[in-house]
């Protein structure tokens, strides 16, 4: 569900959408990969995703991409 995002988490799934590399997320964030990363495996936890490209279609159909 998108509303038990947190912020962050909803943040890089916009940038995700937009096909962003998870080295580009963290530049732009100024967090580290690594945390990136675990930020890409909550959300596809919690959104019952299997992969990136599937995170990437979600944000899509969502309207999310801005």
């Amino acid at each position: 569900k998108p509303d038990s995002l947190t912020r962050r988490e909803l943040e890089i799934l916009i940038y995700v959408g937009q096909g962003f590399t998870n080295r580009q997320l963290a530049e732009k964030l100024f967090i580290a990969e690594n945390t990136v990363k675990n930020h890409i495996k909550n959300l596809l936890e919690k959104l019952l995703l299997n992969n990136r490209a599937q995170l990437a279609a979600y944000a899509v159909r969502h309207g999310l991409t801005r």
